[in-house]
């Protein structure tokens, strides 16, 4: 049966772009401290991998970690209270957004670049031993893969046969260096020589990504080893909120955001199919309203008690 709704998906994905956008503002008005790495532009991707993602596969992200962590059913409130540094986020407001745990849906990411592909596997050995059918997702980006840990960890996940999906995100750009100037060869084919089929996809696509997607799990839940999806998409913001994105000549950036953006797409696919402008609109407003009352809701959220502050922090003992 195809699990495969663009209606559903396309709220979805305006739903993840509120999420960013509001996450985004609360950097600019001062809410939020540190570095924030926004995936607007790269919805289809976790919205096109969402319905393949069951109950009991973990999910190991990178800095860039809300779209991942929404399709690994983490709480979105106790998400946005962490990121809003509240105590009732998901680390007690102290991990920020790059820190992002949560064991009851085994989510985990790291700001590492590189470190989500072995990490992953450990999940993946867990399931493959007790857990049978069950997976370990691997996001990286683009400037990962020429990482040794990333060859490393296809190695081992093909010597053990290990059920985990490497789903590479490529957004064009590793920090402000284009993916044409870093990396040689077709992404998707780097597991080949380990025995990994890949899967090369347009990432925009959510009907793409999920039909790639699908087939690699198919082959994963089966028990016939490790797989490797790559999407390709477009970075909108820059690779940090406050990036002055000097690097992207303003012109085509513009038009490369009109030509790339998920939405957009999906919404003019749908309508072209014979779905009402009236019933999209009625559904990114709902889906608008939703974030915007999660967001409220972790807003409210208490700050954390200055008494706390050492709390689960590794300290000198005293004398």
């Amino acid at each position: 049966m195809d699990g495969f709704d663009p209606v559903d998906r396309y709220e979805r994905m305006v739903e993840m772009r509120t999420f960013e956008e509001l996450v985004g503002e609360g950097v600019a008005d001062g809410s939020i401290h540190g570095e924030m790495h926004l995936a607007i532009g790269q919805e289809a991707t976790a919205a096109g991998l969402e319905p393949l993602v069951r109950e009991g596969d973990a999910v190991v992200s990178t800095h860039r970690p809300h779209l991942h962590a929404l399709i690994a059913r983490v709480d979105p409130v106790r998400m946005l209270g962490e990121i809003f540094e509240r105590s009732d986020g998901l680390c007690g407001g102290k991990g920020g957004h790059m820190h992002l745990f949560d064991p009851s849906v085994d989510f985990m990411c790291t700001g590492i670049v590189g470190a989500s592909a072995p990490i992953a596997l450990g999940y993946a050995l867990q399931r493959k031993r007790a857990r049978p059918g069950a997976v370990a997702w691997a996001f990286l980006g683009d400037g990962a893969v020429n990482h040794g840990t990333f060859a490393e960890a296809l190695n081992l996940a093909a010597l053990w046969s290990l059920p985990v999906v490497f789903v590479v995100e490529d957004n064009g750009y590793a920090i402000s260096v284009p993916t044409t100037q870093a990396t040689a060869g077709a992404i998707h084919r780097r597991g080949e020589p380990f025995g990994i089929p890949g899967w090369a996809v347009d990432g925009v696509d959510a009907r793409a990504v999920y039909e790639a997607g699908r087939a690699a799990t198919d082959r994963v839940r089966s028990g016939d080893g490790p797989a490797l999806v790559v999407a390709t998409a477009y970075r909108f913001r820059g690779h940090y909120e406050g990036d002055i994105d000097h690097y992207r000549p303003r012109r085509q950036h513009e038009e490369t955001m009109r030509e790339r953006d998920p939405i957009a797409r999906a919404r003019a696919s749908l309508i072209a199919g014979g779905v009402g402008a009236d019933e999209l609109m009625r559904r990114e407003e709902e889906a608008r309203t939703r974030v915007r009352g999660w967001v409220d809701r972790a807003r409210a959220m208490p700050w954390p008690d200055p008494a706390d502050a050492l709390t689960g922090v590794f300290a000198e003992a005293e004398a």
